[in-house]
């Protein structure tokens, strides 16, 4: 049997294995190698290496790819060593393979290596590194226990970490070139932040954080979410159509911080403070900026009419499947923290229904908004999926279910 303390590294090493293999590809594509351009082996390579100016966006390219590398490293060596010598050790490690790529590029048509590169990469991986012990201590204060107990499966709580991650990896294709990591990369050159994306973006993973509670051990909870932030950047990087988005990385900066701020609180105020943050984010979604204006559109009560008027399938092909199962999480978030707030199922999707039905109506007074039936009907079917998960639990009522919570934290 794999002790207790190897098994609960692994994710770490995973993420560790994931990150340089995404270096390694991002550097070396399309690892069209011409192992004779440079006479002289390894001394002649390292005399290649120059001051060479790089470009404001590769500067930032740079410590970018790097930064999760010196983060997910020292959390890793943590688990083995002290404090200062995962620090070392982590930069070290960033450093040597950013030296090692760098010689390698000069093998490399149209790669120029540079030790201004060298440079940025291990600053990323130093800043990385700084960002893994500020995680470690603030995981600290959230008194994770070494011991292992059992979680209670939480079939709704699984379903909605499906849909968060479908809704993340819409649609599906990957796209592998250096190209795509430019553009995936593009808007961080020049971020904006907007308060309203960022709460959302917060607010998403806090309830995934609570998601992964529900299904998972205490001691692997932020491995798990570790994980899942991993998948959802890696995703950002390789699949069409998606690109980092600054809100959301600064949002994941605020997450461990108000969490363990979270955690402080007693189970029934920390889901309530849940419920009406998703209430928060559906009616700014819904009716953010709030212009309302007179006269009121037509509400629309056969929403996909359109579809059957013209080629079927070109419809689903055009479809925006993104905001549609952006939609469908947080429907199924509003329900689900409103079960575990102490409610029932069918009490839970009757309250998102009615809520989703009066931003719809109150859409008809918004310009540049189409008020339809459908977002009601998509709540309603959600809320028949979690009844009938949960049709044979009771809810989570009283003082036992209270106390059951509090232990689990």
């Amino acid at each position: 049997m794999i002790p207790a303390r190897v098994r609960s590294v692994t994710p770490r090493l995973l993420i560790v294995i994931v990150v340089v293999t995404l270096i390694l590809y991002g550097s070396l594509y399309p690892f069209n190698f011409k192992p004779g351009a440079i006479e002289g082996g390894l001394l002649q390579a390292l005399r290649e290496l120059n001051w060479a100016r790089a470009g404001r966006d590769d500067r930032i390219s740079n410590v970018l790819l790097y930064l999760p590398l010196g983060f997910c490293l020292f959390l890793w060596l943590h688990s083995h060593f002290g404090r200062h010598a995962s620090i070392l050790i982590a930069v070290l490690a960033g450093t040597t393979l950013s030296l090692s790529i760098e010689i390698v590029q000069v093998y490399v048509p149209g790669r120029v290596s540079s030790l201004t590169d060298l440079t940025l990469n291990a600053a990323g991986t130093v800043l990385g590194a700084a960002g893994g012990l500020i995680w470690s201590l603030l995981s600290r204060l959230m008194h994770q226990s070494a011991h292992v107990e059992k979680s209670a499966a939480d079939p709704g709580a699984v379903v909605l970490i499906l849909f968060w991650l479908t809704s993340r990896f819409v649609p599906f294709v990957p796209q592998l070139n250096l190209e795509k990591l430019k553009t995936a990369l593009q808007p961080l050159f020049d971020p904006k932040f907007g308060a309203a994306a960022v709460f959302t973006y917060l607010t998403c993973w806090m309830v995934v954080h609570q998601a992964v509670a529900a299904t998972t051990s205490r001691p692997k909870r932020l491995d798990r979410l570790l994980l899942l932030i991993t998948a959802v950047l890696l995703g950002s990087l390789l699949l069409a159509g998606q690109a980092f988005v600054p809100a959301e990385l600064l949002a994941l900066l605020l997450l461990l911080p108000l969490l363990v701020l979270m955690h402080r609180l007693k189970p029934h105020p920390r889901h309530a403070a849940f419920v009406f943050a998703i209430l928060a984010v559906l009616i700014l979604n819904g009716l953010a900026p709030f212009d309302f204006e007179t006269p009121a559109s037509r509400f629309d009560f056969w929403p996909f009419m359109a579809w059957l008027r013209v080629d079927p399938l070109l419809s689903l092909r055009t479809a925006d499947w993104a905001a549609l199962l952006d939609k469908t999480f947080l429907f199924g978030a509003l329900i689900w923290t409103l079960r575990i707030w102490g409610t029932t199922t069918r009490f839970a999707a009757a309250c998102t229904v009615m809520v989703i039905s009066v931003v719809e109506i109150l859409q008809l007074w918004l310009p540049r908004q189409d008020a339809s039936i459908a977002d009601p009907l998509l709540a309603a079917a959600v809320g028949w999926l979690m009844h009938r998960l949960y049709r044979t639990r009771p809810p989570p009522f009283g003082r036992d279910a209270i106390l059951r919570d509090a232990h689990n934290r």
